[in-house]
């Protein structure tokens, strides 16, 4: 109950916190939706997602603008079957406009290299640095930290189901939430 002397005292902290937690799940979105552009080579998402100006540490000395990443990310003439970015355990920190979050990421690809079939795994941390544009968050700095990663050569390829992933728009999924 709210007692006269208290009225609209909880109200404000509610929306706060409510605020804060639809926050917290847009930037979750802009991760996730970030990792899935990649996969399914989508750039108009990752557009959406990624600031042209945002500094990407992708393991190299040198950042690569938002912009150039986005442009530069397309299907290959012979895409490869199979490529996975995984995304958890989240960290979001929220200073109004602002927001810093850590997040595991594992990725697997199927890679060939010279002329053997692999499964390339990589895990690691994204350490990003977002900001809300209007009522979107975008992506304005990203460091990839690197934990470990592996390539075992492919000795059985077990049979697969009739639908496969494939860039965008192909994949099934484009079709599956147009609906």
């Amino acid at each position: 109950m709210i007692y006269p002397e208290n009225e609209g005292t909880e109200t404000p902290a509610l929306e706060d916190r409510i605020r804060l937690l639809e926050d917290k799940e847009s930037i979750r979105g802009v991760i996730i939706a970030i990792a899935r552009g990649v996969d399914r080579f989508d750039n108009v998402l990752l557009g959406d997602c990624i600031h042209p100006d945002a500094d990407l540490w992708m393991g190299g000395d040198m950042p690569i603008k938002g912009a150039v990443f986005v442009e530069k990310l397309s299907v290959p003439s012979n895409p490869r079957p199979g490529r996975m970015h995984v995304v958890g355990n989240h960290r979001i920190d929220v200073d109004g406009d602002r927001a810093l979050s850590e997040s595991y990421v594992i990725s697997c690809q199927d890679i060939e290299v010279d002329d053997t079939r692999s499964t390339r795994l990589r895990a690691g941390r994204y350490l990003d640095r977002l900001q809300r544009f209007g009522t979107r968050w975008r992506l304005m700095e990203r460091i990839l930290v690197d934990e470990w990663a592996r390539s075992d050569v492919l000795k059985e390829i077990p049979a697969q189901g009739i639908r496969l992933g494939q860039p965008s728009p192909d994949d099934i999924s484009y079709e599956w939430f147009a609906r």
